[in-house]
């Protein structure tokens, strides 16, 4: 009895509280970015989506899109699961089916989310991610409508 009294006013608040902290970080997640001086300021899941996955070719002042990518880690997987809604060896398959067939090519990647945010800031039409609240000097980020 005394179990289920401590159970109820200590450890299931202190397990939803922790759940609740946990949940904030991972939503926070990944934000996709553009170069800071580019037309774009929001975009639709819907496209970027087709960006992720090689659909959209050019933005709508005709600038051609170039996608980058993270070559793996915690903000590549949860970027393409939620945007692509692929695993991010899907992802990976998809664009290497993607370059076999000739219909794409696959997208530049980078070690890191610095590295990705300095080619994104040096080249027009260039879209990535990096994780909400990195430095990005140069580039900005797309918010989703």
């Amino acid at each position: 009895m005394m179990w289920n009294k401590l159970k109820s006013a200590v450890i299931v608040p202190a397990l939803l509280l922790s759940f609740m902290l946990f949940s904030g970080t991972a939503l926070a997640g990944a934000i996709a970015i553009v170069k800071a001086d580019h037309s774009v300021d929001t975009i639709s899941k819907k496209n970027l989506k087709k960006i992720l996955l090689g659909k959209t070719k050019k933005w709508d002042d005709g600038t051609k899109v170039v996608l980058v990518i993270l070559e793996g880690g915690d903000t590549h997987d949860k970027f393409v699961k939620k945007f692509a809604g692929k695993t991010a060896k899907q992802f990976q398959n998809f664009w290497r089916k993607m370059v076999f067939s000739g219909k794409g090519k696959m997208p530049q990647s980078f070690k890191n989310e610095a590295d990705m945010a300095a080619f994104v800031a040096g080249n027009p039409g260039a879209v990535g991610y990096v994780t909400k609240g990195a430095a990005m000097d140069g580039a900005k980020e797309i918010k989703l409508e």
